[in-house]
This record gives C-alpha cells, sequence and structure tokens, in this order.
C-alpha cells in the first residue's frame, strides 16, 4: 500500500472493549494503520470468541467468525483489569495510548483508577472514548441492553415491519455497528482537535441514542405533526419472485413503465392507481396484482431490468447473492484473510475507501499472543512476565 492508504500511521490505540461496538471501532482504526493493542481477560477473552459461527461448526474461542472479523489488524494481549497488578499495567498502557476505546459499565473504569479524571494526568493527550448501551449518564446507564433492546427503545422497531402485525427486529446486529462507526467518527475528530492545538478528551458514545438518530425521520413527525409514523410496508412491500423476493417502490415517477413491465398497461388508466396518493389508499388490491406477475421473475434479472428502466427494486441478497455479487466484486468488498488456527478464508472488507488502493487486512490475534512483544516494549521483563501470569494478573 502507498502512504496515501496509511492515515493512521503512527496513532496507537488501546482497546478494552469486548463484543461489537467497541471492537468494531477499533478494527477501523487499525485497518487505516493504527497500532491497535486489543486487551482480553485472561483464559476467556473477548465475549465475541464464544459466538458462532465457529469453523466446521466446532465451537472454538480462536475460530469464532464473529471475533475474527471484528478483530482484524490488531495485537492481543491478556490482563485482568481486576488485579492490582493487571491495572498497574494497564496504566501504563495508558501512558503509550493515544486512544483508548472502552466498554466497561458507567463508573467501572473509575473504581479501577483508571476513569478519565486519572487517565487524564497520566496522558494529557489521551482520548478516552466510551461505548455503553445508554452513555455515562441518565436514569438508565447502569441498565443491562442488546441489540434488541436499543432497537426498541430508540424507535426503529416501531416503524419496521407490517402495519397489521407486531413490529419486527432487523436481522444482525446493526445498533453495535452503528455505535461502532460513531465510536470511530468520534475518536477521528477528538485526535484532530488535539492535534490542532486542543487537548485529549473524554467521549461518551450511547448505542441507543445512535439508533434514535438513525431513525430520527420518525421523531420527527412526530414533533411536525404529533402523530406517530406507521409501519407502511405496504407501500413499499417485499413480493416472493422464482427464486427469492424482490422489493419494490410505488412511488415511480414512470408509473406507465412500471405497469407495462408487469403487463398491466390498462392499469395506467384505472382510478384505484392513477397517483401516488391512490395508490397507497388501494396498495392491498396493487400488491396482489404485482404479486402473481412476480412469482414467474428471477429475482436478478428483474432487478436489472427494472433498474435499467430507472426503477427503485432490489433484490435480496443472501449471503451466496452478496459474495458473488460483480459490484461487490468490482470494489474488491470482499477479502481472504489468514488466520494460525482458522485458515484462510473470505471476510467483509472496510465500508471506505482510500484513493485507489484496498486496506490491508491481517487476522485477529490468538488470545495472548503479543504479551510478551508488548509487556515488554513498556520495560517488563521476562521474569516479572512469568510472575504476573502465575498470578493470574495477565
Amino acid at each position: 500500500m502507498t502512504d496515501r492508504a496509511v492515515p493512521l500511521e503512527g496513532v496507537k490505540v488501546l482497546e478494552l472493549a469486548e463484543g461489537v461496538a467497541g471492537p468494531f471501532a477499533g478494527k477501523m482504526m487499525g485497518a487505516m494503520g493504527a497500532d491497535v493493542i486489543k486487551v482480553e481477560p485472561p483464559g476467556r477473552g473477548d465475549a465475541a470468541r464464544a459466538f458462532p459461527p465457529f469453523l466446521d461448526d466446532a465451537p472454538h474461542p480462536e475460530t469464532s467468525g464473529l471475533f475474527l472479523y471484528l478483530n482484524t489488524n490488531k495485537r492481543g494481549v491478556t490482563l485482568d483489569l481486576a488485579h492490582p497488578s493487571g491495572r498497574e499495567l494497564a496504566r501504563r498502557l495508558v501512558g503509550w495510548a493515544d486512544v483508548i476505546v472502552e466498554s466497561s459499565a458507567p463508573g467501572r473504569l473509575a473504581e479501577w483508577g483508571l476513569g478519565y479524571e486519572a487517565i487524564a494526568p497520566l496522558n494529557p493527550g489521551a482520548i478516552l472514548v466510551s461505548v455503553t448501551p445508554f452513555g455515562q449518564d441518565g436514569p438508565y446507564r447502569d441498565y443491562q441492553s442488546s441489540d434488541l433492546v436499543a432497537l426498541a427503545l430508540g424507535g426503529l422497531l416501531y416503524i419496521t415491519g407490517d402495519p397489521d402485525r407486531e413490529p419486527l427486529k432487523l436481522g444482525g446486529q446493526p445498533s453495535e455497528y452503528f455505535a461502532g462507526l460513531a465510536a470511530f467518527s468520534a475518536a477521528m475528530v477528538a485526535l484532530h482537535h488535539r492535534d490542532a492545538g486542543g487537548e485529549g478528551q473524554h467521549v461518551d458514545v450511547s448505542v441507543l441514542e445512535g439508533i434514535a438518530t438513525a431513525q430520527m425521520y420518525a421523531g420527527l413527525n412526530y414533533a411536525y405533526l404529533h402523530e406517530n409514523r406507521r409501519r407502511q410496508n405496504a407501500f413499499a412491500p417485499m413480493f416472493r419472485a422464482k427464486d427469492g423476493h424482490v422489493g419494490v417502490m410505488y412511488r415511480q415517477p414512470n408509473w406507465p413503465t412500471f405497469c407495462e413491465m408487469i403487463g398491466h398497461p390498462e392499469l395506467v388508466r384505472d382510478e384505484r392507481f392513477r397517483d401516488v396518493a391512490a395508490r397507497r389508499d388501494h396498495a392491498g388490491e396493487l400488491n396482489a396484482i404485482v404479486a402473481e406477475w412476480m412469482a414467474s421473475q428471477p429475482k436478478e434479472e428483474l432487478y436489472h431490468r427494472a433498474q435499467a428502466a430507472r426503477m427503485p427494486f432490489g433484490y435480496i441478497c443472501d449471503a451466496r447473492d452478496l459474495i458473488e455479487s460483480p459490484q461487490y466484486g468490482a470494489r474488491g468488498y470482499f477479502q481472504e484473510i489468514d488466520h494460525p488456527l482458522a485458515g484462510r478464508h473470505l471476510y467483509p472488507g472496510m465500508p471506505i475507501h482510500w484513493g485507489h488502493e484496498r486496506w490491508e487486512l491481517h487476522g485477529a490475534p490468538l488470545l495472548g499472543a503479543h504479551n510478551a512483544e508488548v509487556y515488554g516494549g513498556l520495560g517488563v521483563s521476562g521474569e516479572e512476565l512469568a510472575v504476573l501470569r502465575a498470578c493470574g494478573a495477565i
């Protein structure tokens, strides 16, 4: 890679985060050239190591697909922050870091003497990025959460799904990845501020507020009209195609072309569907007509036909569709990454391009793989490491 593709070269990141959001932020920084040291509890490691999929469907802490994806381009060490000797080592790591990403419960780091008030005197330029479900304050700050809780309390579930059914959860963990992107962005802004003559600071990232921001259109609907936005999937329905599903938008600027394509040109003159408002009011009748035609159409072929006519269709991709997509292929999105235990496999890449280069992604670390390298760099001798290992501090 050229220097253009290493924008964070020289930046040092200490990752004290587990799960998805914090590690995703660290992954982004690592891919951009930062030296990211991931700290994991001795023995069990990051909680993500226990999540499937696993290589050959055999649970193993070193072959979790989730962990391997989230922790590329990092060095890994073990450290027990609850142990006095572990906290002393952590303070030395804090003195080394430019950015510290953590996901402990609010107040936990302060209990260990590692809160921002303790970090700032050790390293005035350090940026502490805290990623928690509800943020560092407020009546919910100590509550437990999950992606489902964030989607529910963030308001996104209320507007997701069919209007005559219960709210529908989005697949995966979108609130966590959204928060990870927010943490990454906030760290970049804080670094710019510091390097422009400012100082380090504590960045507070709330997973809940990220989702509330993502669905703010519905919030504005209430603020402006004093009414809740309803689920309206009937007006942007998903239809079963010959080999999958296709999503259709009825706000077609070229309604006659749409009617011609589905074999019903007479619908142009049908008063039930004369304009967008009428089509919304008679969506059920229109859906029945479209569904009958759609059932015989190959999903990808239909997608290209509709897009060629400037109609916003989208076929629903499964995993194979994603990997075989010519769009992802042309942009080099999926990359093969090697790992000493999991082997060589295809992984999703980065959602950002820098110039014309691809990011260089390297395999996630084995648990504690860089203990000697990292702690030795802090001046810890081999004998001291042996003692720290024996007492459970690392």
